[in-house]
């Protein structure tokens, strides 16, 4: 038996992802979770309004509470079809702008001046904002084919298509598109239950039916549907960022595309590939040679760049000095600063400092003495 919802948790997960309909998936309502996490929680509109008014009400229709259900067998018995509602209508709408606008400036714009790409462009746009509208209207227990609201935006987008528009609107397919939506709306009376016809006996007649509880898919199923729509919606809304965005730079208005395409190609970048690309090469040479826990050790310590720093400014050299050449310092500043050079007590217990602080940016800087370091360490660690 299925376990009943929670209205505490349910309110819990509103509060922590409600914008990305967090609770929805939870009460298995996948496409009204679909619909916030590509809508921002309905705008943000939407996701306040349910929070305030609404949420009792889907936990009790996830638990398929004896109340709703009886409340939409009336409403069935008292309309052959859904009231229209002005709300969802507008939601509807705005919706269905939304899809289109990031669908259509996902492409590049030589895509939109070529007659056969910008062809695909239009039919990509119109089935956005078909699904926006079907997205919506079919919350809840209502039902409408594809085809209806699809229908509606290719007579808006074939509208538009007479002008010469540099910056469409789409204000008039999602508008046709909601309207033939409504006209064609219906009850889906497999909301709540699934209606099974069961094999006749000698006490029952070929029409007898049985209703039984609708099964809520496994959690699973709803996470991996909206995980794919979400990185579906990410993707499109990122791409129509990416192409059109603009920043100023220098007084200049350039797309973000354009600067990091030059960024790319900048000889700063290449030099930074070329360093990564050599840090690789001496990671995977270290990591051949000593194993994955010497590597990763050796990492962890590469990584403490302050004390880089301070190492190289000890050692009195550049940062672009060679391994050859830090070695030949360490050697020449340990002979200079060596405790047993000194007699005086002061000069010996100063020079004791400076050494111990020029052994340590040694061992920091050298990867001879790392080496012999992690060397001697596994010959400790094998004796034992």
């Amino acid at each position: 038996m299925t376990k009943n919802k929670n209205l505490l948790l349910t309110y819990i997960f509103s509060l922590l992802g409600g914008f990305f309909g967090l609770h929805h998936l939870y009460l298995g309502r996948t496409q009204h979770a679909l619909l916030w996490v590509t809508t921002f929680g309905g705008f943000g509109f939407g996701f306040v309004y349910e929070f305030l008014f609404l949420i009792q009400k889907y936990v009790h229709e996830a638990n398929y509470d004896e109340s709703v259900i009886n409340e939409f067998r009336l409403k069935t018995m008292r309309r052959k079809t859904p009231a229209f509602e002005i709300s969802r209508l507008c939601g509807q709408y705005l919706t269905a702008i939304f899809y289109g606008f990031i669908t259509y400036y996902a492409f590049p714009d030589t895509w939109h001046a070529d007659s056969f790409l910008s062809s695909i462009v239009r039919c990509c746009t119109t089935i956005a904002v078909g699904l926006g509208t079907q997205l919506v209207g079919t919350l809840g227990p209502r039902q409408c084919s594809l085809i209806w609201p699809l229908l509606g935006a290719v007579f808006g987008m074939i509208c538009l298509a007479g002008g010469n528009y540099s910056s469409p609107s789409f204000n008039l397919p999602a508008l046709l598109s909601s309207l033939v939506f409504e006209l064609k709306i219906q009850w889906n009376s497999e909301y709540f239950y699934n209606i099974t016809v069961p094999k006749p006996t000698a006490h029952q007649s070929l029409t007898s039916s049985k209703q039984i509880k609708r099964k809520r898919s496994h959690i699973l199923k709803r996470c991996l549907i909206y995980g794919l729509g979400a990185i579906v919606f990410s993707t499109i809304f990122y791409l129509a960022i990416y192409q059109n965005l603009e920043v100023h730079v220098n007084g200049r208005r350039i797309k973000i595309k354009d600067s990091i395409d030059d960024f790319f190609k900048s000889k700063e970048f290449l030099l930074l590939r070329q360093r990564l690309a050599m840090v690789a090469r001496q990671v995977w040479a270290f990591y051949f040679q000593y194993g994955f826990k010497e590597t990763w050790r050796y990492i962890w310590r590469t990584l403490d760049l302050e004390s880089e720093k301070q190492a190289f400014e000890v050692l009195n050299i550049s940062r672009t000095a060679s391994q050859k050449e830090i070695e030949s310092q360490c050697r020449t500043l340990a002979r200079q600063w060596h405790p047993d050079r000194y007699r005086d007590s002061e000069q010996k217990h100063n020079a004791e400092i400076t050494f111990m602080n020029i052994q340590q940016a040694c061992d920091c800087l050298s990867y001879e003495r790392k080496r012999r370091q992690l060397i001697k360490t596994r010959k400790v660690s094998d004796s034992n």
